[in-house]
């Protein structure tokens, strides 16, 4: 009898252990990447993402897709957390007229301010909406011009309530990197300021950067290309600390000269990407021949910087970066570098880059294929309320149908803020569409820590339900099994 019981309890123990055991792996799968849901339409072209998000607990997303009459249509999409909503549109342009690109961004009292492009050489637009009710058609203003002869176009509001906005001019005479702001919510804007009448002859600015600090100070960075080849060799920066009245001298991040093209360095692809958080600046590029990642920093809003310095050791490649900063003030980077290839994630804190952690494999080495993995370009972020990243990821530019998807991923070592409360919705909001697991609109698409297969090493949702609800039943089985089979009552 007593090795019954024995046996009874030691299968007892197993029974409870596989038990907790499958309650620890679902712990460990609510840490990992969501897999990748589509946002863009299927049989259509689409852009990357721009993203913002708001003090309401709402990621908002938007871009461009084009139908079939060459017409650029503009669409929005938001996340709350949990749910995607249904795209609405929110701009369709004339035939062969394409939408440059959109600056996203929500103001201290709750309303989304959007400015995109038009064209190659502009106009720009503006035109806002409640970032509470977004969703509803009805509640976005009619758009107002910018006449300017923007190529692409970073929107800012302040705690004024003040619109800055710095555009590209990169066709025509006098291209380079122009200010403008509105003091009347778009209705009309200031005279442009030339912010780098020193470029030099036959370039253009990419990549432009813009961001407000906490004391009201805007801060840009960019990078110069040849206007009709392709390279680039001047990564630059400016700021205004007095907002926008008075603007410093363009700073030089990075340049090439003739000793770093002998040692066949390069900034052909720089794609220079900006956080600011607080007084600090902090900047990351790509430069070599390989493109390793570089960075440099400011701790006094960009008046003094440190040296350059070469991080993520020999991880290489550009496909447009993003960073973005969470509710505990530290700032994160996302990158589709490589080998293995794929979509790294790297965080800074006490002043030191986190080991890059592969958030989404692409291929292992050089000889793989990717088969049906997305391509990672324009790997965008947005935190939400403190500690939920939102990121988005497009197919190569060049591919015919490209693909914008999402994942999202919960920082466990910060605490979520508050959301304020939305006021009641005016209209009709737009149904949001279920996303808890992240559903997909196509095949599903391995994450990093599936095979390449493309066999997925997790469980689906609905399993993992299933197995959770198993773990009462198989304690309840074990109990009786020990209690009726094992135990000899007494009499």
């Amino acid at each position: 009898m007593r090795n019954k019981l024995r046996l009874g309890i030691v299968i007892f123990q197993v029974l409870l252990v596989a038990g907790l055991g499958i309650y620890v792996v679902e712990a460990q799968e609510q840490r990992e990447w969501s897999s990748p849901f589509r946002l863009s339409t299927v049989d259509r072209k689409s852009s990357e993402a721009y993203l913002t998000s708001d003090q309401f607990g709402y990621v908002h997303v938007f871009w461009t897709e084009e139908l079939e009459d060459q017409r650029s249509l503009l669409q929005y999409a938001r996340y709350n957390g949990e749910t995607w909503s249904t795209p609405v549109d929110i701009r369709v342009t004339e035939p062969f007229v394409p939408i440059g690109n959109v600056s996203p961004i929500v103001d201290g009292n709750g309303t989304l301010h959007i400015a995109w492009t038009e064209g190659k050489t502009g106009p720009a637009y503006y035109a806002s909406a409640p970032a509470h009710n977004a969703t509803s058609a009805q509640q976005w203003q009619k758009p107002h011009m910018i006449k300017v002869p923007a190529d692409s176009i970073k929107l800012r509001v302040d705690a004024q309530g003040v619109l800055h906005a710095l555009y590209i001019k990169f066709l025509g005479d006098d291209p380079g990197i122009y200010y403008i702001h509105s003091e009347d919510q778009g209705t009309s804007w200031s005279n442009p300021v030339w912010l780098d009448p020193d470029i030099l002859p036959g370039y253009g600015p990419r990549a432009l950067n813009f961001e407000i600090d906490d004391s009201g100070g805007l801060h840009a960075l960019w990078y110069y290309v040849p206007i009709e080849d392709t390279g680039g060799d001047w990564v630059r920066y400016v700021h205004s600390l007095d907002g926008g009245n008075t603007w410093s001298q363009p700073f030089t991040i990075d340049k090439l000269d003739e000793a770093a093209i002998e040692n066949e360095y390069s900034l052909s692809a720089a794609g220079p990407v900006m956080a600011v958080q607080g007084q600090s600046v902090h900047v990351i590029w790509a430069g070599g021949k390989l493109h390793y990642r570089h960075y440099r920093y400011s701790t006094d809003a960009g008046q003094t910087w440190s040296e350059p310095e070469r991080i993520f050791g020999e991880l290489n490649g550009q496909a447009f970066d993003g960073m973005a900063i969470d509710g505990n003030g530290r700032v994160h980077y996302f990158a589709q570098i490589r080998f293995p290839m794929g979509i790294y994630h790297s965080f800074l804190q006490g002043g030191v880059w986190s080991t890059p952690e592969l958030i989404y494999l692409i291929r292992e080495t050089s000889a793989d294929e990717a088969g049906n993995r997305i391509q990672a370009h324009n790997t965008h972020p947005a935190i939400r309320a403190g500690n939920q990243v939102v990121l988005t990821l497009a197919d190569n530019p060049s591919y015919p149908m490209r693909r914008l998807f999402a994942m999202v991923h919960t920082l466990t070592d910060v605490a979520p803020l508050e959301p304020a409360a939305t006021p009641t919705p005016i209209g009709t909001p737009i149904i949001e569409q279920a996303a808890t697991p992240m559903p997909t609109a196509t095949p599903l698409i391995p994450s990093f820590n599936e095979a390449p297969s493309g066999t997925s090493s997790g469980s689906s949702a609905p399993a993992r339900a299933v197995w959770l609800g198993l773990v009462p039943a198989v304690f309840l089985i074990g109990l009786a099994f020990v209690t009726r089979f094992l135990i000899k009552p007494t009499r």
